[in-house]
């Protein structure tokens, strides 16, 4: 059964830190449209349904991480420092994630500036992701090796 998890957890991962990336693509090939509502098509058309994925995929790698955790049975004051890292890192995906879900809601919902406002923070933002991504997998590594 932890084999299981553990290769569910990282198809979480995998689908995860994936978007990033992927959302990262999106956001430099919109940069360079010149039209705002060409650059909305793409960022939020295809962009929005790769990040349903990363969002499952996250949900995903909590749930299955959870679970590992509990199956090991290891004591948590026990874990060491990169784990801890690793944790945080993990936070800041939730929040990076929720954050970059307002602004696309916003962008879709919203004309004008408004709509361009969003977009523009949502491109700002996205380097973000993959640096992210970076470091969970870097500390989980130095946590598990």
């Amino acid at each position: 059964m932890y084999d299981f998890i553990l290769i569910l957890h990282f198809l979480g991962l995998s689908m995860g830190a994936g978007t990033s990336f992927y959302m990262l693509g999106l956001a430099l090939h919109a940069r360079r449209l010149k039209d705002p509502e060409a650059a909305k098509k793409i960022v939020l058309g295809a962009g929005a349904a790769i990040s349903g994925v990363g969002l499952v995929g996250l949900l995903l790698l909590l749930t299955s991480g959870y679970f590992l955790l509990m199956q090991s049975a290891v004591e948590i004051r026990t874990l060491s420092w990169a784990f801890w890292m690793k944790m945080a890192m993990v936070v800041a995906i939730l929040v990076y994630t929720v954050m970059m879900k307002i602004f696309a809601i916003k962008a879709k919902r919203r004309e004008g500036e408004e709509c361009v406002a969003a977009m523009k923070k949502i491109k700002r933002f996205a380097p973000i992701g993959p640096f992210l991504a970076f470091l969970v997998i870097s500390f989980a590594v130095l946590a598990f090796n």
